[in-house]
């Protein structure tokens, strides 16, 4: 959350909500948006997907990131068995998408274990939440994935390690995956901010809103 007198920029992601940004390869993605953001940032934050490409943002030009909040992401596979079991994945999920609609596919996405936290929300905010991924293009999404997925991104933990700014990592406890890699990049990186959130799941954005703006500030 910004302070006073500090502008914030929300990017909507290449094939997401209303972004015109063509969608390319991780690396020209990477390339298209420091083209349209400002040359200097104080701040960048991203979660999951945007998470994964404000790492690549800072691997590929830490000078201009004076600090970087990554929620709930993955820094990349470096495993050639484990990206390739990925494309696979997620080849599934393009087909879902384009075969059988946007419909198909968020019941599909919302059922995943990893967001069964979510399940004790207020019903109003679970529809605002299917809402807004219904309001999305099959097409976008499905071309996201395959040119965003995380089997074809590259890895990026050496970046990370090497990353001269402030770096805030945050996930939800109860997100046993991504929890655990919070804390590894902790022990590679000790200067790293960890913030585990207790009795949270994968998407903090949505599950607790007002704690993680605290940690924003």
């Amino acid at each position: 959350m910004p302070g006073a007198g500090h502008e914030a920029i929300a990017l909507d992601l290449p094939g997401h909500g209303a972004s015109r940004l063509p969608l390319m390869s991780f690396e020209r993605t990477l390339r298209a948006l420091l083209a349209a953001i400002p040359e200097r940032v104080e701040r960048i934050a991203g979660y999951s997907l945007g998470g994964r490409l404000a790492l690549g943002l800072i691997a590929a030009a830490p000078e201009r990131f004076g600090a970087a909040t990554i929620i709930s992401a993955h820094p990349g596979l470096d495993d050639p068995v484990s990206r390739r079991a990925r494309i696979q994945a997620d080849r599934q999920w393009v087909r879902c998408l384009r075969e059988e609609g946007i419909e198909s596919f968020v019941r599909a996405w919302e059922s995943q274990p990893l967001f069964a936290s979510q399940a004790r929300l207020a019903p109003w905010k679970r529809q605002r939440q299917r809402a807004r991924r219904l309001e999305q293009s099959a097409e976008g999404l499905a071309a996201s994935l395959e040119q965003h997925g995380l089997g074809v991104m590259p890895p990026l933990h050496d970046a990370v390690i090497a990353y001269p700014g402030a770096l805030t990592w945050i996930a939800g406890a109860e997100d046993a995956k991504f929890s655990a890699i919070a804390r590894e990049i902790k022990r590679q990186r000790p200067a790293t901010d960890l913030r585990i959130l207790p009795g949270i799941g994968h998407n903090p954005l949505l599950e607790c809103p007002e704690r993680l703006a605290a940690c924003l500030v």
